[in-house]
This record gives C-alpha cells, structure tokens and sequence, in this order.
C-alpha cells in the first residue's frame, strides 16, 4: 500500500520540552492510567507496559481505556475518538489539528517489553512522537529495525508486519494517534503547528475569508438596535485607557445568556476561565454564517474602542490566535505587535499572534469597532487553507 516501513515527519512543528511537560502532567491522572490484566500473550511480553487514553474507545471516559482496539460490547464505542480530561495542553493541539484524527494515547513499553510483528486495521497508519527513548528501542518490520529519536514526529505504515522491543535500561514512551490512509498526502504535505513559538507572523491581512461588508454592518446595527440590554461598557480602571471600551458577547461563557455580561476581565466567579462557546440570542444572521463556516471559533465578540482608549500591553495566556474583521477604523486607531504599529483596514479581514506582546491604542476622532473571534494554535493551518465564504 506504501512503500515505506518509517517516514521522518520534519513538516511536525512542536516543543519537545512541551510534550515532556504535558506529559508529567498527564501521568499524575492515576484514574485513566491503564495496565493490562493479564500478562505475556501471543509472545508479547507485555506485563509492564502502561498507557493514558487522550481519546478513548469508551462511552465512560472515566476508566482507563486500552490503548489497541477491543471487542466491540456495551462499554466500547468503536471509533476511539471519545475525548476524555486529558484533552489540553499537547494532546489538544494534536486533536485540534490534525483531521479525522483517532485513538490518540500516550503508551509506555518498559524495559524487556515485546509487541511481536503484527498488522493492524489496513484502514489506518500511525504517528509516534516519542517523548522518552532510548537507542536500544526499536520498531521492527522484518528484519529491518528503526529507532525512534526525541524531537521527532514519525509516519508508521501499521498496514505492513511490523511490531517493537525495548532492549534498552529505560521505558520507551510515545504520544501516538492513528488517521485514515486517505488523509496520508494531507498529513505528508501541511506543516502541523503544534507550538505556538511557531506561529511565526505578528500581523497579517488574509485573503481566504470571502463576505458581504455591508452584511456585516447591517449585523452590528442590529445588535446596536436590538440588544442594548447585553451590551457591556468598561468602567475606569486606573493606570489605564480602559474606561469606555464596549462590546457584545456573541459567544460566551456566563450562565445566563440573557444577562449583561461583566466586561472582560472584571469576572471573578470559577467559571470565568471556562471556554467561551456558549451561543447567545446574538449568534443570527452574518454571526451565525461565520460560525457555520468556521464551527471552532471560541470568543465571537464585537468591540469598541472610543477616542483615547485602548487596551495595555499584555500577551494573551491561552493557546489561541485571533482573527479581526474591522467594521469601522481610521487612520490613528492601531494594533501594535512587538512596538510595530498596524492599522487595520475595514473590509478586510486579518490574523493576530496575541500570544505576543501586544497593545491598541485608538488616538482618532471615530470609534474602532471591530469583529473578532479566537481560533486554537492547532487550527491555524486548518483556517489559512480552507476557502470560507460568508
């Protein structure tokens, strides 16, 4: 079917340190760490090995699932792409950009263990990102053996007899998923940013988002008309030019939808870190095309910065970018990245790395209103190449 055994995957832009990271974190969730029942079988030697399910093949994501395919009862929902708590950090970036992506786990095989050559479902390949190895741990197809290094991504053919051995003194453990032999080129031919020191742009305008400007503000006059009662405005916060920024909260994250939401940072309650992915009445007409078009944004809001506000310098703390569509702007209205000022043009439609630092000041006459909503680092590569038409 392929005509490979490995394939190094250089187009894999990660952090080690990361993964090693989102790892430690993982293995201290000791109510989904899996081990076998049983021991040595079908000349695997196996007693030892351990695993995390990231997806699990359970309908309760609340056990330790296998990290290979059961019998399909009851419990087991067949597909092994049910997300359990571990999806953050790494393990989010990998389901979030990687397509039909499945059975994502972290497997540890001990010193001595054996997995005997074996083929599995022809339907899929895996990947292997190894987070801890060492040079006597192999994969085996035939009589060739490969050893997987750190810092690398690897493209398994599964569909060939292959199986692995660790001969080494420490336990060889990989963060592995597995996708459909269609989506192989795709996954040959995109650069996968799973880090975000790897979005490497500050600023830029985008072509790939199609709409109808005056769609787009007949929308915001509406909400203006019709939902003053959820529109937020931003008190005086000393030290800064805060006071008089507005906004409507299309997607939110408060309980009641219905209820005029407190202004960006001025929620204190346990909740106000949660994702902001909860509809409210405003998600309608040139919202609610956008997204359809685009149905993992978080933060669909709308702002405004009046004469001499803006927002201090920070860097945003979650694993997002963010895309604005200016409404209206002027000429001394800036996005300002690294010091480097940015005017955003209305009718146009462009991507912000906010996890740099970054500030807006608007020093015109006119209010900055723009439209803006958060995609995760995962999705960007999915995002700049998909053609969306509003």
């Amino acid at each position: 079917m392929f005509d490979f055994d490995i394939k190094e995957l250089p187009n894999f832009k990660f952090s080690l340190q990361e993964l090693k990271d989102y790892y430690v974190k993982v293995s201290q969730y000791n109510n989904l760490k899996w081990q076998p029942d049983s021991t040595n079988t079908l000349d695997h030697k196996v007693n030892d090995v351990y695993s995390w399910a990231i997806q699990s093949n359970l309908k309760d994501t609340t056990k330790p699932c296998p990290p290979y395919d059961i019998k399909h009862d009851s419990e087991v929902l067949g597909t092994f792409d049910n997300p359990t708590e571990l999806v953050f950090g790494f393990g989010k970036y990998i389901i979030d950009a990687i397509p039909n992506v499945r059975q994502t786990v972290i497997s540890a095989h001990p010193p001595n263990t054996v997995i005997q050559q074996h083929v599995d479902n022809t339907e899929f390949v895996k990947v292997h990102i190894p987070i801890q190895t060492n040079d006597q741990s192999y994969f085996v197809f035939g009589d060739s053996k490969y050893n997987l290094q750190e810092g690398k991504a690897y493209l398994i053919n599964t569909t060939n007899q292959h199986g692995t051995i660790n001969q080494g003194d420490t336990d060889r453990i990989h963060l592995i998923f597995k996708i459909p032999i269609d989506n192989v080129d795709e996954l040959l031919n995109t650069d996968w940013i799973l880090d975000p020191a790897q979005v490497n742009f500050d600023c830029k305008k985008i072509e790939n988002v199609k709409f109808n400007f005056d769609e787009l503000k007949e929308y915001y006059n509406d909400l203006v008309d019709n939902f003053d009662y959820l529109k937020w405005t931003m008190p005086e916060v000393p030290g800064t030019n805060l006071k008089g920024l507005y906004g409507y909260a299309i997607l939110t994250n408060c309980e009641n939808i219905d209820e005029r939401p407190l202004p960006p940072g001025m929620r204190k309650d346990k909740k106000a870190f949660d994702p902001i992915i909860k509809p409210t009445k405003m998600l309608k007409g040139f919202a609610k095309k956008l997204y359809d078009q685009i149905p993992y944004i978080e933060e669909l809001v709308i702002t405004g910065h009046p004469e001499n506000s803006g927002i201090p310098p920070h860097a945003d703390k979650d694993e997002h970018v963010r895309v604005h569509i200016p409404l209206y702007a002027n000429n001394d209205s800036h996005f300002i990245i690294n010091e480097h000022p940015y005017v955003l043009e209305p009718n146009n439609v462009y991507i912000v790395n906010t996890k740099r630092i970054h500030t807006t000041i608007n020093k015109g006459s006119t209010d900055r209103i723009h439209l803006h909503f958060k995609i995760p680092i995962g999705k960007i590569n999915i995002f700049l190449r998909t053609q969306i038409n509003v």
